[in-house]
């Protein structure tokens, strides 16, 4: 299987980048007037001193950094521990030769992505202004440019927050800068238009489609640029699936001088024609020529792809394409990688889209933000269906400015992604009414309300006009009475809704209750489930999962039970879990900071359980992975050589066989797409297999190493410690080659554990959960230290006499306060816990070893804290470590690492 992948991700690689982002020169006919389009993404220089003086010519740029395209400065110091990150301007610069075949032609930059105020410069010359982060856009420069020599071309790029530029806050970092790539574009002073919102200029549309007959409308914007009127054949040939021409349509057309027109086209007729569906993805294409009437000169060409589909939200039986129903099932997507933030190369949105097909999805939420342009011409070409949005999140500004913007971002929205067949869907004003901004003056909130609703009656109208065919939907989250009373719910054709239950609230099964609830209350209402999923961290386990613990137990948990719910629900159209792959979120704490880790694969792409369990349900081949595959250090207690391990192995197939060491433990029946069981595991090295005895080609391997720590010590069993205290989890650090194991209390003689104390427990107005969220800073381990047992009296180990390192780690984690629950949080809000006094002694069977430690005073908070020690054991004592307190004092230890001296 992995070799089948590899190949059709080349192949797509190859076809792809040989349409979409190769130079564009059509030469085939020699009166041709080639139209040049190439990346100009190599060597410019980078600055973020803000000067006037940064546009001029001749100026010194050696304190400049070299940098190429696509770039952003904050792919380091959003990762950081200090707050915060850099949102500025900053400036580009290239000396950018233009060769003489520019002469007497236009000559346009075009920009693919950069975040977020983009202002140009040409050869000193101020030449405009972008606002959006997340469109393409375009300048003409033709009257700057100097043919046959070096321009300098200057770019502002500024990622501060604007009140009039969408998105005001988001749970996702703000990159700035140049991000995706620049083409330099030369072409006749009449072409097919550049002037529509940086489209192609064609846009095609298929008004009535059947299995037996297909109309295709072409509509194509024409500039004449020149300096007179000028006439000309307008020429578009149908080509199938197969390549072969279906038929021409010919016009001959006449525009005055420096003006465009569009030209709308009689409707093509297609026969029984090749339907594009997710197991079926056919593209037909059309080729558009413009030539001059009187020479034949051809002066611009351009092919355009789309797919001939019809489609329906129910709101009793959810979605139909083509006549047929088909559940939605796919993910949300966030531009990012670890490293290097939003400035992604081509080949990692390709193999973000590989990995959706591969894990057998057909449905992708392109969020929350319109992306690279290879995002959607992948889905077409794979059969994923789309839904695309611009970036109102979260909140609006009460402006014209606001609403402006964001309606220049519907236009470039649509423009560009027009003729996508994968494109079903126009989004807008994501959980726009998650925090109302007046606290406590309820008539604010209100005025506010019916501004959103104007704002959103607005954009929805633009959205019409410019495509009526295609839904349109508001993404809300779960506060149903809310947008019921802002009267949200009835301005789109289809809501989505974004639901938490079981992460932000407690309870998995208000999930089902939720959309019951909205089905009945609005029978008539088509809907997607539009956001859902749990953090994952992949190196947190748990054989207890609970919510907000992190685990990869309780991701899977989480999924299986929304997953079903879905599956089960024929009136819910479809959903895209949140996320695909986990994505920068600069203020967010957690096990893993600034880091949002609701991903089914890893920022480096690695796959979570949670992408095996849709591969179980969604896949049609056959299919075993194990679960945890990651988990390659394992640890825990036993009172005998062998660890009982659980261990789960997705499939969709009804029986797969398991072998553990060589030997076979037999046949295993899988319930919904998964086997779980136990084996037992010797010390060091454990190899499984799980196969198909029908089919040898269908197996997977598991290897991992196992650490047997003994209940009970003797002289021939001593192992290292390395224990959390206050956790029931399992942390494995794969740098350290250590897998951290949960605190157990001290009970008798010969064990080992703690004495006395509580485990924190952080509290919200929903319950309590396991773990702090803080950022601790000066680890890469955050779980180590957000874990702890307060009030503890003695961490005892009974062990052989001999030499050992004692470790012991500490984080201050109080006062927890209401300020520190992000937006994102939803209901899961903090209640305030007061700071205690942790101050107390330290001794080490009985020697005092720190005296009065107060991390808070003498380190800080939400710092990590080491302190070793070397300790010999003698006359079978074992070890005692003892926290000392007086009066209101209070003792703390988050974990505990012990081993032996060789």
């Amino acid at each position: 299987m992995k070799k089948r992948v590899i190949k059709y991700f080349f192949f797509v690689c190859a076809l792809l980048f040989g349409i979409a982002k190769s130079s564009t020169l059509y030469s085939q006919n020699s009166k041709q007037e080639a139209t040049i389009n190439y990346t100009i993404n190599e060597s410019w220089k980078f600055s973020q001193v803000d000067s006037k003086d940064n546009s001029k010519n001749n100026i010194d740029t050696k304190a400049w950094s070299e940098v190429s395209m696509p770039h952003t400065w904050n792919a380091k110091d959003a990762i950081d521990d200090v707050p915060g990150f850099f949102q500025g301007p900053c400036w580009y610069r290239k000396d950018l030769f233009i060769g003489n075949e520019s002469l007497n032609k236009r000559v346009v930059l075009h920009f693919d992505g950069a975040n977020q105020v983009t202002e140009l410069y040409v050869n000193e010359n101020y030449v405009g202004k972008h606002n959006g982060g997340y469109s393409a856009f375009e300048f003409d420069i033709t009257s700057l440019v100097i043919s046959g020599s070096k321009n300098t071309i200057a770019i502002r790029v500024d990622n501060s927050i604007n009140p009039s530029i969408p998105p005001l806050s988001a749970d996702f970092t703000f990159f700035g800068g140049i991000y995706r790539g620049i083409s330099l574009l030369i072409s006749n002073k009449s072409c097919i238009s550049y002037t529509e919102f940086a489209s192609s200029g064609v846009l095609i549309s298929t008004p009535i489609v059947s299995d037996k007959e297909a109309s295709v409308e072409v509509k194509t914007n024409v500039n004449n640029f020149s300096a007179e009127k000028r006439k000309y054949i307008i020429k578009h040939e149908l080509i199938s699936p197969d390549g072969i021409i279906l038929s021409v349509v010919s016009k001959s057309i006449e525009i005055v001088a420096n003006a465009n027109t569009i030209i709308v086209t009689s409707p093509f007729k297609i026969e029984k024609p090749k339907l594009w569906s997710p197991d079926a993805p056919f593209l037909y294409s059309v080729k558009t020529t413009l030539s001059d009437a009187k020479t034949k000169i051809i002066l611009d060409q351009k092919d355009t792809s789309f797919g001939v589909r019809w489609y329906e939200f129910t709101a009793d039986k959810g979605f139909f394409l083509n006549g047929k129903p088909l559940k939605l099932i796919g993910t949300n997507r966030h531009q990012c990688y670890k490293g290097i933030g939003n400035a992604l190369p081509d080949e990692i949105h390709v193999r973000d889209i590989m990995l959706i097909k591969n894990m057998g999805a057909n449905f992708l939420r392109v969020s929350h933000y319109p992306q690279d342009p290879l995002v959607l011409s992948l889905c077409d070409k794979l059969g994923i269906v789309t839904m695309v949005e611009i970036p109102i999140v979260n909140a609006i500004t009460t402006s014209d400015a606001f609403l402006n913007n964001s309606l220049k971002m519907i236009d470039e929205m649509v423009y560009q992604n027009y003729n996508h067949p994968s494109v079903v869907c126009w989004g807008y004003m994501n959980e726009v009414l998650l925090r109302l901004p007046f606290k406590d003056i309820p008539e604010k909130n209100i005025a506010y309300c019916k501004e959103v609703n104007r704002q959103a009656t607005v954009i929805e109208k633009r959205l019409r006009e410019l495509d009526p065919k295609r839904y349109t939907i508001i993404p809300c989250h779960g506060a149903l009475k809310l947008y019921k009373e802002a009267g949200l719910l009835g301005i789109p054709k289809i809501i989505g809704w974004n639901l938490y239950q079981g992460w932000y609230s407690p309870k998995l099964e208000g999930f089902e209750e939720f959309v019951d609830d909205f089905h009945k209350e609005y029978p008539k209402t088509p809907f997607l489930i539009t956001e859902y999923g749990a953090d994952v961290d992949e190196r947190l386990h748990s054989y207890t999962p609970e919510r907000f613990d992190y685990t990869v137990e309780y991701g899977a948990v989480y999924q299986e039970h929304y997953l079903k719910t879905i599956l089960d629900r024929d009136f819910i159209s479809g959903a895209t879990l949140w996320n695909l792959n986990d994505f920068h979120s600069e203020y967010r704490g957690a096990a893993v900071p600034h880091v949002n880790k609701k991903g089914i694969v890893s920022q480096t792409r690695e796959l979570k359980d949670t992408y095996l369990l849709y591969q179980a349900h969604l896949l049609k081949s056959p299919f075993i992975a194990f679960g945890s595959k990651s988990w390659i250090i394992r640890a825990g207690v036993s009172n005998d050589t062998l660890l009982k391990q659980p261990i789960t192995v997705y499939t969709n197939l009804p029986k797969i066989t398991l072998t553990c060491n060589g030997k076979e433990l037999g046949d295993f029946t899988a319930e919904n797409g998964i086997v779980r069981t136990n084996v037992f595991c010797k010390s060091g090295e454990n190899k499984l297999w799980a196969f198909d005895k029908n089919n040898n080609q269908t197996q997977d391997f598991y290897s991992f190493d196992c650490q047997v720590v003994p209940a009970y010590y003797t002289d021939k069993n001593v192992t290292d410690l390395n224990i959390m205290l206050g956790s029931n989890r399992y942390f494995e650090d794969k740098d350290a080659a250590v897998c951290w194991i949960p605190e157990q209390e001290y009970t008798k003689a010969g064990s080992w554990g703690y004495v006395g104390g509580e485990a924190l427990k952080v509290k919200t107005k929903n319950g309590t959960v396991p773990a702090s969220d803080l950022n601790i800073l000066n680890t890469e381990n955050d779980p180590i230290f957000q874990t702890q047992r307060i009030n503890i009296k003695e961490f005892k180990a009974d062990l052989p006499d001999g030499n050992y390192y004692v470790y012991l780690y500490f984080t201050h984690l109080f006062p927890i306060n209401e300020k520190q629950t992000l937006a994102n949080n939803l209901d899961n809000v903090k209640v305030a816990q007061n700071s205690q006094n942790f101050v107390f002694d330290i001794l080490i069977n009985g020697q005092l070893w720190i005296k009065d430690f107060d991390i808070l005073n003498q380190i800080g908070s939400e710092r990590s804290v080491i302190k070793k020690s070397i300790v010999s054991i003698s006359e079978g004592k074992g070890l005692t470590v003892s926290f000392n307190t007086k009066g209101e004092n209070k003792s703390i230890l988050n974990a505990i690492r012990i081993e032996k001296v060789n």
